[in-house]
Formats: C-alpha cells, sequence, structure tokens
C-alpha cells in the first residue's frame, strides 16, 4: 500500500502514469533527455523542463535510475528557470520515493537560496544522514555554505567527511581535494600524490591547485597541463581554472582554460565560459576576437541585456 502511494504521488510531480501495463520506450527516453540537456546548455531552460517531463512520460508505471536521474534534471532547469516551488517539488517526490542524499543536499542548497537557513540546514544533516559515506555530499554542502558566508560551518562538513575511513585511490583522490579546500596543502598533496599513482587522472587537477597555493608554481602548470591531456576534464574544471588566472591579471592563460573548455562535448556552462573569454579578449586588448565572440554568445542567448549593453561598448572600440 506503502508503495502504491508513493508511485501516485510521483506521478503527480513527474507525470508518469501508474495506470495499466505498458512498455516505456527506451530511445524516445533518450532522446528527450539528451534534447534537455542541450536545452539547458543552450540556457532554454523552460524547453529543457518540458523535454524532461517528456522523457518521463515514455517511461509508463516505472520508475527506476534513469527515471530519477531525469528528475534530478529537471529540478536543475527549474531552478534555473526560477520556477523554484516546482523545483522543490520535484525534490519533495524523489525525496518521498527513496530518501535519496543528493536530493536533500539539493534542496537544503535551494533553501538556502531562498534565505530559508533552518530548512537549508535541516536538509543537510538529512543528506549526511543517508549519505554517511559519500564524499561529494559533505564538499557540496560545504561549497553551498560556503557560498552563503558559512564557511566555518562548511569546514565542519569537511572535517567529517575526513573521518570516512576508506584507503582505495578514490578515498585518497577525495581526501586529497577536502584537505584542499580545509587549506592543508601538504596533507593535500600527500594523499593526491598517491591517488595520481593509482590514476586517478583527476588527481592532477587538484594537485595543481595545491601546489599553486603552497607556492611551487612550476609543478601546479605541469600538474594542470597533464590534467587537460587526460581526457577527463570537466568544462566547471577548466572555467575554474581560467577564473583564478583572470584574477592574477593573467587573461592569455585564462583564454586557454575557457576556448579549451568550450572545446568539449559537453559544456553545460558554456553561457559562463564565452562571456568570461569575451571579458578576458578585450582585457587582453583582442577587441577584434572579442567582438566576434560576442556575436556568437548574442545567437545563443539573445535576452541578455546586460551582453547586449557590452555589445554595444565593443562596438566603438
Amino acid at each position: 500500500m506503502k508503495k502504491r502511494i508513493i508511485s501516485v504521488l510521483l506521478a503527480t510531480v513527474f507525470a508518469l502514469s501508474v495506470i495499466g501495463c505498458g512498455t516505456k520506450d527506451t530511445k524516445e527516453q533518450d532522446a528527450y533527455r539528451q534534447y534537455g540537456i542541450t536545452c539547458m546548455e543552450s540556457g532554454k531552460y523552460e524547453d529543457a523542463v518540458k523535454a524532461f517531463q517528456n522523457a518521463l512520460g515514455e517511461s509508463i508505471g516505472h520508475i527506476g535510475e534513469k527515471e530519477l536521474d531525469i528528475c534530478f534534471y529537471k529540478a536543475k532547469a527549474q531552478a534555473l528557470n526560477g520556477k523554484t516551488k516546482d523545483a522543490l517539488a520535484t525534490y519533495d517526490a524523489i525525496i518521498k520515493y527513496n530518501k535519496d542524499a543528493r536530493a536533500y543536499y539539493l534542496r537544503g542548497d535551494l533553501y538556502m537560496d531562498m534565505g530559508e537557513e533552518k530548512k537549508g540546514k535541516a536538509d543537510f544533516e538529512s543528506a549526511v544522514q543517508h549519505g554517511k559515506k559519500n564524499y561529494e555530499i559533505y564538499i557540496g554542502i560545504y561549497e553551498s555554505l560556503s557560498r552563503h558566508e558559512k564557511k566555518d560551518e562548511g569546514q565542519k562538513y569537511l572535517s567529517a567527511a575526513m573521518e570516512i575511513k576508506g584507503d582505495k585511490p578514490e578515498d585518497e583522490l577525495y581526501k586529497g581535494r577536502i584537505s584542499y579546500l580545509l587549506g592543508e596543502n601538504k596533507d593535500a598533496i600527500s594523499y593526491l600524490e598517491k591517488a595520481k599513482e593509482h590514476k586517478q587522472m583527476l588527481a592532477s587537477y587538484y594537485l595543481g591547485l595545491a601546489y599553486d597555493a603552497n607556492g611551487d608554481s612550476d609543478k601546479a602548470k605541469k600538474c594542470i597541463a597533464e590534467y587537460i591531456k587526460s581526457g577527463v576534464a570537466t568544462s566547471y574544471d577548466l572555467y575554474e581554472l581560467g577564473m583564478q588566472e583572470m584574477q592574477d591579471g593573467n587573461y592569455k592563460n585564462a583564454l586557454t582554460y575557457f576556448n579549451s573548455g568550450l572545446e568539449l562535448e559537453k559544456v553545460p556552462n558554456k553561457q559562463n565560459l564565452m562571456k568570461s573569454a569575451i571579458a578576458a579578449y578585450e582585457y587582453s586588448g583582442d577587441f577584434d576576437s572579442a567582438k566576434k565572440m560576442m556575436k556568437e554568445y548574442l545567437k545563443a542567448y539573445p535576452d541578455d541585456e546586460e551582453a547586449k549593453h557590452e555589445n554595444t561598448f565593443l562596438e566603438t572600440r
């Protein structure tokens, strides 16, 4: 009976039918899901929500890992589209279905953005309770609290994550990453070098950050170069590296990272990468390249009023 009630709830929120037999159309579902992701990458969040809803509609009376994955995408698109209540409803349904730790964390993050700190922190505690060995949950909570000027509280979650037992290469990677976030750079380097020895290529990225923070810029550059060549680089990581170079006034280096990110097959943060690259071109004095990319940007994101204003300035250069 309980399972039936939960399924009906999911049907209401996800538009999944629980009546009748039917079979799910995997190809159609995958096509809608991919189209939704493409829409998100282009900033077309309303279209993305519709696509994810259609993807869920192809799953008749069945809720599995793929459907839950689509629901997470849908909630993210709803939030990005300004439909906060809709996003909360989607997370609510996921949580009522299987008490997913990631759903608790993401809902908590959304509550923090809304200024509902008490609800946000309660969700963070629930996320840890249901994902005690999930390093990403602890790191995500830290990042959310830091973003909301509660870094000290966030560091407590990082310290708790360091208590997770495990000596596998993946554990070394995460503990190195967390040590770096805690400012313990020597410990971070020790963990990450071990992870790198065991072919954890992402370790090169964090090693670059740790070496740089520890004052060894040569080793930092070498590690970052290894990471980019490894094929595991994400557009988010490359964006962060580019922004660090921007802060240091190294605009040409920043462009290397931004453009490398834009060349990847999957670029969910394409808009941020393009805007940052345009700024880097301007700061470096390459106004022709800035104008060219701005033209491409406005074609992809025609509703960006700030970019339109900036384009007016560029036209005078």
